[in-house]
């Protein structure tokens, strides 16, 4: 691996001010890529990063990051969708607006990005897509009582990963996922209770680049679980 691997290419990170987003931007930043960092909050953004403020799910904030970075750094070549909530609620207690904002960060935000992103990359024949879902979404390891919209949604970004790749790899664009399980950020912390992670944001944050840089050039459509049980 070069330590420039990403060298001239230009990388879009929604949930970036902290977290595996935050991770993922910086790390991207480390090996040469011209990052456009986007969060609601970009206060924490490196100052080498392109900050962006917005609301993932808006169609209005998702163009205005594009425009922008499309305008200062050139036209994406690596869109990683982490921006993400959790919301702990037993499913009788989750409001239908609550449910409803749950799949507009978890799954509309991944939408909403990638549809934008695909113009140019199809256009350019050439691009990598990575989303963040996580292990609770995954059927089979064991899921917390009270998060039952969280799960939906992330579910829904494993389809959306698996069907998409289908419909964009003729254009040479790859798009993968990775599930992580519990990793020590402030999210886990706060939806846990406190209870310990099994990995750093850095770790997550690795494999999101794996997958986002040529090494990774015959890997499509796949869900890498990031899980320690």
């Amino acid at each position: 691996m070069s330590a420039f691997e990403f060298e001239g290419r230009v990388a879009i990170v929604t949930g970036a001010s902290s977290g595996i987003g935050r991770a993922t931007a910086e790390m991207l930043l480390s090996r040469g890529a011209l990052v456009a960092a986007f969060a609601r909050s970009t206060s924490k953004a490196g100052l080498e990063m392109l900050a962006i403020d917005g609301d993932v799910s808006d169609p209005d904030a998702i163009e205005r990051l594009f425009t922008e970075t499309e305008s200062k750094l050139g036209d994406c070549d690596i869109l990683v969708n982490c921006a993400g909530m959790i919301d702990p609620k037993i499913l009788t207690e989750v409001a239908p607006e609550e449910w409803d904002r749950m799949f507009a960060v978890n799954v509309r935000g991944t939408y909403l990005a990638s549809r934008r992103a695909l113009a140019s990359m199809i256009a350019r024949r050439a691009g990598a897509i990575v989303n963040v879902a996580s292990i609770s979404g995954v059927p089979g390891p064991e899921k917390f009582p009270g998060w039952v919209s969280y799960c939906a949604s992330k579910a829904a970004v494993i389809g959306m990963t698996e069907a998409l790749a289908v419909e964009v790899k003729q254009f040479g664009i790859r798009v993968n996922s990775v599930s992580p399980g519990s990793v020590d950020t402030k999210m886990w912390a706060e939806a846990s209770g406190g209870a310990p992670a099994a990995m750093t944001a850095a770790e997550v944050a690795e494999v999101i680049c794996f997958l986002a840089s040529d090494r990774a050039r015959a890997v499509n459509g796949q869900d890498v679980h990031v899980y320690s049980s």
